[in-house]
């Protein structure tokens, strides 16, 4: 499956604010309509990694160039989940620069988020394909950023919430695809299966699979870990087992339009937006 290079310039990569810059992991770029004719850009994260590097982090992209620009948040302080802060691993902040044209960058629109009406409409579900962009922290690039593609298939999409470690219970999908630590916070898309009819030699209706449009299907948040007491018999398992988790999209949605983030976003539009007198 080929992956569309849209999709691969909506990723960042998120460090401290160092020197040397020090990657944490991964972001990735959003869109919220704001009219018929606008919208906002949001950069989206694991709660886990927006907590590692503070209000005072850099983000990275590829500019229009080839070359990496970076991003200084300059303060600004993220946004979590309006009701489950404590359990939800995704974290939001407005994106905003002066060189926003000078990036070579493609926002996920809100409208692919795999929310609980689209899962239904095209019928998501286990074995679909899935697709993670994000950082591998062995090899990044050197002179322009790199991003890696790790694939794989949906496993467990629970009707009740799972363990989280420090997270605690919530709600979450299991992808059958190895994770790294960079690749925490990277988005996660999924295709649908399709069904094409066909005919055969008897000209009987027989249906053919394939794979049908994007949808996000939310964030990494890393892999399964076991006990670290784990037995002898349960290391070969460590090393097959494959699992990762995933924050749902319409987890990210109610961050996107909690309260507070609403206002912000109207207050913003409202400074910068002319207005007839």
């Amino acid at each position: 499956m080929r992956i569309a290079d849209e999709i691969i310039k909506s990723v960042g990569f998120v460090s401290c604010d160092t020197d040397p810059l020090r990657y944490a992991g991964t972001a990735f770029i959003v869109q919220v309509p704001y009219d018929e004719t606008s919208g906002c850009l949001h950069l989206v994260t694991a709660k886990h990694v927006a907590d590692a590097v503070g209000a005072d982090f850099v983000i990275g992209f590829n500019g229009k160039d080839g070359q990496p620009l970076f991003v200084k948040s300059g303060g600004v302080p993220w946004y979590f989940h309006p009701t489950e802060s404590d359990s939800v691993d995704a974290a939001v902040i407005p994106f905003a620069s002066s060189r926003i044209h000078d990036y070579d960058i493609s926002p996920i629109p809100v409208q692919i988020f795999a929310d609980e009406a689209r899962i239904n409409e095209y019928d998501i579900g286990l074995g679909d394909e899935i697709f993670s962009v994000g950082l591998f922290t062995r090899y990044f690039g050197r002179t322009t950023l790199i991003p890696i593609v790790r694939t794989g298939n949906i496993a467990m999409m629970p009707n009740e919430p799972v363990p989280l470690g420090q997270f605690g219970l919530t709600e979450a999908y299991l992808i059958e695809g190895r994770s790294i630590g960079g690749l925490s916070g990277s988005p996660v898309f999924c295709r649908n299966t399709v069904k094409i009819p066909g005919f055969n030699e008897q000209g009987q209706v027989k249906h053919m699979a394939g794979v049908g449009q994007i949808h996000l299907l939310g964030l990494v948040h890393g892999h399964w870990d076991l006990p670290v007491n784990f037995s002898e018999s349960e290391q070969s398992e460590a090393v097959n087992m494959g699992v990762s988790i995933v924050i749902p999209a319409k987890k990210i949605q109610e961050i996107l339009y909690s309260p507070d983030l609403v206002q912000a976003r109207n207050e913003a539009f409202q400074r910068i937006v002319p207005h007839d007198k």
